[in-house]
């Protein structure tokens, strides 16, 4: 019993001696850098709004490459439309078929179907120009010509002569509209004048 309670009293000398090794492992003197400390306690605002700003020009980026994107799709899905569209004709002509397999490269004209786009920074523009055309003239040919037109009434020459007759409007210059006030003004107190 006496091994036993050696250990237990010098149990206490252990923790002790942990302790001083520890006291020794310490840093002896903390300095503050005091200009170090400042910017750090004084920037939490400067921090967060940069934070903040930052954020918001990633969000504007992100938003215009998504506006940038829809305009693509938006391009691309009219592209697949017009495409539908033109081989719907073609089948529609039927009989419009090719002799030696090559596409069809389109009027060598400048075509009246022409389409353009004009793009904005928020805006995209599409100019299309429409040309009524008959199937049966791509077909068959132009009709044939027919003997003399048949005169139109005159009474309908007349009325469509009245139509496109409107009134002209005569806009009168600044000075002329002073000078008609003026007069308009003067005969009302001459009126007024009169009546008392």
């Amino acid at each position: 019993m006496a091994h036993d309670n050696i250990t237990l009293l010098t149990t206490a000398h252990d923790a002790i001696a942990a302790k001083k090794r520890a006291k020794h492992a310490q840093i002896k003197e903390i300095v503050f850098d005091d200009d170090a400390r400042r910017t750090f306690l004084t920037g939490f605002h400067k921090r967060k709004t940069a934070r903040r700003e930052e954020a918001k020009k990633k969000a504007q980026l992100r938003e215009k490459q998504e506006r940038l994107e829809t305009r693509r799709e938006h391009r691309r899905a009219l592209a697949e439309r017009s495409a539908r569209n033109a081989a719907e004709v073609e089948r529609a002509c039927g009989a419009f078929a090719e002799v030696d397999g090559d596409d069809w490269a389109g009027v060598s004209s400048e075509p009246e179907g022409m389409e353009a786009e004009y793009e904005g920074e928020e805006q995209l523009a599409t100019v299309t120009v429409v040309q009524d055309f008959d199937l049966t003239t791509l077909l068959h040919g132009p009709p044939p010509t027919r003997g003399p037109v048949p005169a139109v009434d005159k009474g309908e020459e007349v009325k469509r002569a009245r139509r496109k007759k409107t009134p002209k409007v005569k806009y009168e210059t600044k000075a002329a509209r002073r000078t008609e006030q003026r007069r308009q003004r003067a005969r009302r107190t001459e009126k007024a004048e009169r009546a008392r």
